[in-house]
């Protein structure tokens, strides 16, 4: 079984222009990787997961506040973000 990469899916140009490492921005990061971790049903504690993988799908591909607001804390763009997630989302479902 391939090992799921979670991090590809996000911009990998992090330190490249000088950007501190903020661990405040590392932790909405972290939000994320869980969230698609969830999307995807290879949540790391339970393995089994699946109840909140639609919910947790929505999170990523439907537009909502709270979405824009983790990613602009992160340092990602939220469109960027959402349309990266949806390709990644879709791949994992027929894979």
């Amino acid at each position: 079984m391939a090992k799921l990469q979670i991090q590809s899916v996000f911009p990998k140009a992090v330190n490249i222009l000088g950007e501190k490492k903020d661990p405040c921005r590392s932790l909405w990061r972290n939000v994320l990787i869980v969230a698609l971790e969830d999307a995807v049903g290879r949540h790391w504690r339970n393995k089994n997961f699946g109840m909140g993988m639609e919910s947790a799908q929505r999170y990523f591909l439907e537009p909502n506040r709270d979405f824009a607001l983790v990613c602009h804390y992160a340092g990602f763009d939220h469109e960027y973000v959402r349309m990266k997630a949806r390709k990644f989302i879709k791949e994992n479902k027929n894979g």
